[in-house]
């Protein structure tokens, strides 16, 4: 048997499988509410393998999350997280492994230092957080999940670990109208309150939270998942009193991340720079008590046994695998249900839009909540709005069930896009020609929508989720008409969808996949990401300002294609990575040809 000590991890028990997928497993790193992570070994390294809980292997929502977190792994730089060695999506159920990180969790770190970090140690983790941060919002990524379980400090610095509630371009929110996922000690004020849209500010909140929590060994607002932590968060100031003691000027920069009004907080960017040549002068980075530990899992991870890894792959115990269900035919389709036990078939994305400054506008009421696995809740909360956005949220349900039922949009109630919060005052355009715009990467649109009626017009968008689309069903030459649709391509089935960055193609079912057409009196358009707010560009893609400018500005082309005013190319989806950009147009390339389908 494997010596385990100074790994971290515990022996297996009767029930933990001996091997996942092709991975043998020699250990248990820990469990909570949605799955298990054990500790294996492949190809001469150690690996962390995280097992879905089977009752959760039929919860569509939660395997959205999951597919979601596997594509965040694979785009994210390896510098600021552990990257991603194999997974299995359509295992039932499924799983992922990543590299093993040999650190120890900032929450085990202030218990092993028995209290709060010292002021160097503080800006050391604010410093790298920062950085990690930094890179992650880089790719237009927000983690939207951080705590201190999810960062992991080791001998050479800090780890972000656990995205699969992080949102990303082409990934749309998984959860309804009204609803947000975090954990609610961390959360920040437009979390807390509901809000639909949000940035790297997000982040930038936790983190000053986080730093709090190293300063103090307390979550700021106070522990557990009750409203009165919410109300807390949105309604008053945490106490700064144990970092100002530390440094004056590190309490300045935790306040300053701890602003209400995300546009007024620093981006991970300046909070790097403001960390620049503080922190330790020298090595050991942490206090002894955690050094030690550190040197602990780093001596652990140096010494690999060979484990054979047998040709068969027979299931592990705890993961059995079975078919993936095909996608219902278009006339069998299902609408929408309230019911919280049936939530929409969507995919979160990260992605900031155009915001305006927010003010505290509204009490916190009674809160449904559902619970997704340990601390981190979906709930549902009153909004977090401007004078301008109160109008546009119901109050949401005054109950404690888990099962409440929830207002979700209808699908194709698109004419107007003031029925969800924008971020600019221009938000609220009507739907009224040929509009094109960008998918999101960290708010979410509402309306689920069934993909019956194609037709086929040229308008595209992008992005990386990763649902199945259900095949065409034919259609007719589009044209340059006022509406919201969606738009799929000839080559793989699947639906332009947009977002802070490059543009692509995804699930048809996921909000960013939803453009409307904004028609200009020249017989060009524009395409409108209703997630977003933002315009479909030519050129390279991705999504812009909507200027009427010719760099956002497509006519139809021949065969179904959607050519940018901007090069004269046409709109093409890349057979490799199914990114959207321009290419030389090509009536008999079935990647130029899209289909129109009413949203």
């Amino acid at each position: 048997m494997l010596d385990l000590s100074g790994s971290g991890a515990g022996p297996l028990e009767l029930r933990d499988p001996v091997r996942i997928g092709p991975i043998p497993i020699v250990g248990r790193l820990g469990s909570g509410g949605t799955g298990r992570v054990y500790l294996g070994v492949t190809e001469g390294r150690y690996t962390a393998v995280k097992l879905v809980l089977p009752e959760l292997a039929e919860d569509e929502v939660f395997l959205q999350h999951f597919g979601q977190e596997l594509d965040n792994l694979s785009r994210l730089p390896a510098t600021a997280t552990a990257p991603l060695l194999a997974s299995d999506r359509d295992a039932r159920p499924p799983w992922l492994a990543t590299a093993y990180v040999p650190g120890l969790t900032l929450g085990d770190a202030i218990e092993a230092h028995g209290g709060g970090l010292p002021a160097d140690a503080l800006w050391l983790l604010l410093g790298e957080i920062a950085s990690k941060l930094a890179a992650v919002h880089a790719m237009y990524v927000v983690h939207r999940d951080l705590k201190p379980s999810n960062i992991m400090l080791t001998l050479g610095g800090v780890t972000l670990i656990d995205f699969g509630f992080a949102r990303a371009t082409g990934q749309n929110r998984l959860t309804r109208t009204g609803m947000v996922v975090g954990t609610p000690a961390y959360m920040s004020p437009e979390q807390a309150s509901g809000a639909r849209q949000f940035t790297g500010a997000t982040d930038v909140f936790a983190l000053g939270l986080l730093l709090l929590f190293a300063a103090s060994g307390k979550a700021p607002f106070g522990d557990g998942a009750g409203v009165e932590v919410l109300y807390r968060i949105v309604h008053q100031n945490p106490d700064l009193r144990a970092v100002r003691a530390l440094d004056r000027e590190l309490a300045e920069v935790v306040a300053s991340c701890l602003d209400k009004d995300p546009e007024k907080r620093p981006s991970a960017a300046e909070l790097l720079e403001r960390a620049a040549n503080r922190g330790p002068s020298g090595l050991p980075l942490w206090p002894r008590p955690i050094t030690n530990l550190l040197d602990q899992r780093e001596s652990f991870a140096a010494t690999v046994p060979h484990i054979d890894e047998p040709d068969d792959q027979p299931d592990a115990p705890d993961a059995p695998s079975e078919p993936v269900a095909e996608e219902e035919p278009p006339s069998e389709k299902k609408p929408p249900s309230a019911e919280a036990g049936s939530p929409p078939q969507d995919v979160p994305s990260p992605r900031p839009s155009r915001r305006e400054r927010r003010r505290v506008r509204a009490l916190l009421t009674a809160v449904p909540v559902v619970l997704v696995g340990g601390t981190t809740l979906v709930v549902q909360l009153l909004p977090y709005v401007t004078a301008q956005q109160d109008e546009t949220h119901a109050t949401p349900s005054v109950s404690a069930s888990a099962s409440a039922k929830l207002t979700s949009p209808t699908p194709g109630t698109s004419a107007s896009r003031t029925a969800k919060p924008s971020p600019s005052p221009s938000a609220s355009r009507t739907s009224e020609g040929n509009g094109g715009g960008s998918g999101s990467v960290q708010g979410s649109g509402d309306t689920d929508g069934s993909n019956d009626s194609d037709e086929n017009a040229s308008q595209a968008g992008s992005g990386n989720s990763s649902g199945s689309a259900s095949k065409p069903t034919g259609g007719t030459p589009t044209s340059a008409a006022s509406g919201t649709y969606r738009f799929r391509n000839g080559s793989n089935n699947q639906c332009l969808t947009g977002g802070y960055g490059p543009t692509g193609t995804g699930n048809c079912t996921d909000t960013p996949a939803v453009w409307t057409v904004e028609r200009g009196s020249d017989g060009t358009f524009m395409l409108v990401n209703q997630d977003t707010d933002l315009c479909l560009r030519g050129g390279q893609s991705g999504l812009g300002t909507c200027d009427k400018s010719a760099s956002v500005s497509w006519r139809n082309g021949s065969g179904g294609s959607l050519r940018s005013v901007a090069d004269d190319a046409c709109l093409d989806v890349n057979q490799f990575n199914s990114f959207a950009t321009t290419s030389t147009c090509d009536s008999a390339a079935t990647s130029q040809r899209w289909t129109k389908m009413s949203a």
